[in-house]
């Protein structure tokens, strides 16, 4: 139980309570205050002390006050104290029903929204559901702050990874050892796709064409005239030793016979009739020895054309065009440029054989009758050229095959779409990407986050079906016994049974007010006003009939209900008066089966009316009083006297008077003091006695000095007191014709209604 209050200092209107005289709690104990003198700032303090959040008190701090808020409390256990922005000890025994209990479970205002439905369910499930619900929430937590990590993770991931490609299609990408190589080949294929117009016109490689020596030089060579006469060669053999023509001799004299004219020599002019040389001559240069010399001739002609030094110059163009072609050919494909091991020589290998055939052929050609043999120089320069043949033989086939390669591209460039090939490229970039050393430590992360994920998803089901299982166990009894408390309490209306939810993610209840038998909607702070609506169907009266519904259904689902301190807070607002006598009923009732019963109210008559079905040694009646302008302390309040007629009577008046003008006004004055001594009787009967007047009050508080309570308003009581014996018989003879100057009164009694806590 809680046992009493020792102080409170610098907590809203509490700038300094130090509580005197016997304000021991009991098991029932109503405590009195007027509106803002704290009932809102002391179950603030409760609840700040159940739930040990220090803000409670900390944001009450005392404005104007620069120390530090300051809490003492007696409980069954010891001293509980708040201090230093913290309490010294935690009390969760306690629940408290006030404002803030309505606003955070069941509505604020006139309507029920999201928050309220989360924190209904949190009060309908009890202690083990949430504990259950704190688990399914702290999975969920787990599980949103996993979605964090793998969403980071993910954003690293993405960097290497194509557009439209998921983050499971990137880590399954597999690893390939050839991957430079595919995406070179890749990269190629592109160039090609976008310069495809351009590569249909670019021309391959050109095949070089082997020469070939003349067949017929050998034959030409060996060949010899059969119908010539012997006598004849023998003596134009021996005219051309005598003449030392043998250099061009036969070729001087065949051309010397083109000249005899009409048989006269064309040097001398005298006839060559009958002269044998001569015949010797024609026999010998016959037809035959012209057509061989023409066929000499000839062959030398092939020779050059054949392996000539333009033909050479044009093969060394032709090998340099292919090496060039062929480099510009490999930004588009993975083409082999030709090589020629002759490349730079190929000139003087057909010049030198060039050069040994011709000057056999001049052999020959001065020789006509006789068989030239080939020399050495001849068939080493045939052998060179017949291995350059090969060599370019084996060119042509490496021609050939990067042709193919570049035909095939062309194909391929033609027919391809560029769009493809780049998404293609983009995908062997990122499958490279995916298995360099910092991408493979992502993939792990990866997967290691979603295993975890996997693993806390499985407990949040597990977790969330133990929630149900027990939530369907507790939630229809709930709702019966609000409705059982509806009831008691004369309420008009019903509610259906309340069902659960994880819309949001969170656990939530839902549920109708039934009236007349028709089911409406909770709805929430948007619900249009012309539809029927928690906020457009019940009173004022209604919703705190509700909320009090359930905060008792509530505490019977309490499996500590018996050791709890239950505090009330104006418990019975906007109720009509039959709704009040059971709203006592039910509070009395509570009493039975919790630990303790705390009811503040700033309506005396209904805790009179509790106060009535209590047991004398159960029951305590408190005061929070009005000390000075800025103090309310806790004092005993005799609640008896408080609800007396007389006294309400009088402080009728006064209101009246004070607010309207009304009112006799030396009647008004007469109630002044009574007033006074009745507020100082009850709220410390055992220092003022019931027949003790103003004066006797006023002395005992100056002989007690500051050490009493009412110390700082002892000055407002005598000025107060003073002012009233001008008009009292007894100390004033004058006292009937004093006058009465309204402005004045007017000011004493706005005086004496602040100071009693009863200013309208």
């Amino acid at each position: 139980m809680l046992q009493r209050i020792i102080s409170i200092k610098n907590v809203g209107r509490f700038r300094d309570c130090v509580a005197l005289g016997d304000v021991t709690f009991r098991r029932y104990t109503l405590m009195f205050a007027e509106n803002a003198r704290g009932k809102t700032t002391f179950c603030a303090v409760l609840r700040s002390l159940f739930k040990n959040t220090p803000a409670l008190i900390t944001g009450r701090a005392t404005l104007g006050s620069a120390e530090p808020p300051e809490v003492q409390l007696l409980t069954a256990t010891g001293t509980v104290t708040f201090r230093n922005g913290a309490w010294n000890a935690v009390y969760p025994d306690i629940a408290v029903f006030d404002a803030t209990y309505v606003s955070e479970n069941v509505y604020a205002g006139d309507a029920v929204d999201t928050e309220h439905r989360r924190n209904l369910y949190q009060v309908i499930i009890g202690a083990q559901g949430v504990a259950l619900a704190s688990e399914l929430n702290a999975f969920e937590d787990q599980i949103r702050s996993k979605n964090n990590e793998i969403r980071d993770n993910r954003a690293l991931l993405q960097r290497h990874m194509t557009q439209g490609m998921t983050v499971e299609a990137f880590t399954a990408l597999a690893e390939d050892p050839n991957i430079d190589a595919t995406i070179a080949a890749k990269e190629q294929e592109l160039q090609a796709a976008r310069q495809s117009i351009q590569l249909q016109q670019k021309a391959g490689l050109a095949h070089l064409t082997i020469p070939v020596f003349p067949p017929g030089f050998a034959q030409l060579l060996a060949k010899t005239f059969d119908n010539v006469a012997v006598d004849a060669e023998r003596h134009v053999s021996e005219h051309i030793t005598r003449h030392h023509m043998e250099g061009r001799g036969e070729t001087w004299l065949n051309e010397g016979l083109r000249y005899v004219t009409d048989d006269a020599c064309p040097f001398c002019n005298q006839g060559l009739t009958g002269v044998t040389l001569i015949q010797d001559f024609r026999s010998f240069f016959s037809r035959e020895y012209h057509a061989l010399r023409d066929e000499v001739t000839g062959l030398k002609a092939q020779v050059d054309a054949t392996i000539g030094d333009r033909v050479a110059a044009g093969f060394e163009q032709t090998v340099l065009q292919n090496a060039n072609s062929a480099g510009s050919w490999q930004q588009y494909c993975d083409v082999t440029a030709p090589t020629l091991a002759e490349t730079g020589t190929i000139g003087d290998i057909t010049g030198s054989l060039r050069h040994a055939a011709q000057a056999l052929l001049d052999v020959k050609a001065g020789m006509p009758l006789d068989a030239v043999a080939p020399d050495e120089s001849f068939t080493q320069s045939l052998n060179a050229f017949e291995e350059l043949r090969a060599s370019f033989g084996t060119y042509n086939e490496a021609v050939a095959t990067a042709n193919a390669v570049i035909t095939a591209r062309k194909q391929q460039a033609q027919a391809a779409n560029v769009r493809d090939v780049e998404a293609a490229l983009a995908k062997l970039n990122a499958q490279k990407a995916r298995h360099s050393e910092d991408v493979r430590e992502l993939c792990a992360t990866e997967a290691r986050l979603q295993d975890e994920k996997t693993a806390l998803e499985t407990a949040k089901a597990t977790a969330r079906r133990d929630l149900d299982t027990h939530t369907q166990q507790v939630i229809t009894r709930y709702g019966q016994r609000i409705n059982w408390y509806l009831e008691r309490i004369n309420a008009s209306f019903r509610i259906t049974a309340p069902a659960h939810t994880y819309r949001g993610g969170r656990p939530s209840t839902s549920y109708q007010i039934v009236i007349n038998g028709n089911a409406v909607d909770l709805g929430d702070p948007q619900s249009p006003l012309d539809r029927p609506s928690f906020k457009n169907t019940l009173s004022g009266g209604d919703r705190s009939t509700l909320a009090l519904a359930f905060f008792f259904a509530q505490l019977e689902q309490d499996a500590n209900q018996a050791s709890k301190v239950v505090v009330f807070d104006d418990p019975f607002a906007s109720m009509d008066g039959f709704r009040r006598n059971h709203t006592v009923h039910q509070i009395c009732r509570c009493g039975e089966t919790c630990a303790q019963v705390i009811v503040l109210s700033h309506d005396p008559g209904f805790l009179h009316l509790i106060w009535d079905r209590l047991a004398a040694a159960d029951r305590k009646s408190l005061w929070m009083a009005r000390i000075g302008e800025e103090n309310t302390t806790i004092a005993e309040w005799d609640i008896e006297r408080a609800v007396q007629a007389r006294y309400r009577a009088d402080i009728d008046t006064l209101q009246r008077f004070f607010s309207l003008g009304e009112g006799d006004r030396m009647d008004v004055i007469q109630k002044l003091r009574p007033v006074l001594e009745a507020y100082c009787r009850t709220l410390y009967p055992t220092q003022f006695g019931e027949q003790e007047m103003m004066g006797s009050i006023i002395g005992k508080i100056r002989d007690a000095g500051s050490a009493h309570p009412l110390c700082t308003v002892v000055e407002d009581l005598d000025e107060l007191n003073i002012y009233c014996r001008r008009y009292h018989h007894g100390e004033n003879p004058n006292a009937a014709t004093e006058p009465v100057d309204d402005a004045e009164l007017q000011g004493y009694v706005r005086r004496a209604l602040r100071l009693v806590g009863c200013l309208p």
